[in-house]
């Protein structure tokens, strides 16, 4: 019987990576990296990495498998204090608790048919119409206005479970940004690194250029 196992090869400080959590762990490390460099203080707003058990009975609790990637970050940070900067684009990483409570709270508006009379959805990219918001989609991310980054456990034809869409309170567009939560953090760090993210100074507050890094 041969054992499952992840590795990586590492050529010349360019790595190989095979496997989620390898990957994530990296794609995180080299973020740390930068905010070390450029924003240390946002490191100490970072929760301690939640238990597998929780992670597995978060999931009981939604009714969903969430993708590996997921459980590998909350394995590494189970969110994120909401003070200081919101370390995903001035978005606050959501932990097991807070991603329950904004699936609870959402599921009854739904249930209750409070966005019955909302406007239709405008989906860029493979997003269900059906509904302005879907159980399918789970925070995990928020500015604390009711605007999230989602995992999108249920595209549309065309589209890929996992994958990383936009949430908007008042605004019917829901976007896909990513094709999954490491390809999305590989195009931010990219970003990140080569200057098209960066931190500005806007009325006295240290944010991010970009609100969710979305673009």
């Amino acid at each position: 019987m041969y054992k499952k196992c992840t590795f990586y090869i590492n050529i010349e400080n360019d790595y190989l990576l095979f496997g989620s959590e390898f990957e994530i762990k990296h794609l995180w490390d080299r973020y740390v990296k930068w905010l070390k460099i450029n924003c240390p203080e946002a490191l100490n707003t970072l929760k301690s990495g939640a238990d597998k058990k929780d992670i597995s009975k978060t999931e009981e609790e939604l009714g969903v498998e969430l993708p590996e990637s997921l459980r590998d970050l909350l394995s590494i940070h189970d969110g994120q204090v909401d003070e200081g900067i919101g370390v995903i684009g001035n978005y606050y990483l959501l932990s097991l608790d807070e991603i329950l409570y904004t699936q609870s709270t959402m599921k009854e508006l739904l249930d209750n048919g409070d966005f019955e009379d909302f406007e239709p959805i405008e989906a860029i990219g493979p997003v269900k119409r059906d509904f302005w918001w879907n159980p399918k989609w789970i925070s995990i991310a928020t500015n604390g206005f009711g605007d999230d980054i989602c995992i999108d456990l249920d595209p549309d034809i065309g589209g890929n479970v996992g994958q990383i869409i936009t949430f908007w309170h008042d605004w019917e567009e829901r976007k896909v940004i990513a094709k999954s939560l490491e390809e999305w953090f590989e195009e931010v760090l990219v970003k990140l690194e080569n200057g098209t993210y960066r931190l500005i100074e806007d009325q006295g507050e240290l944010m991010f250029n970009e609100d969710g890094f979305t673009e």
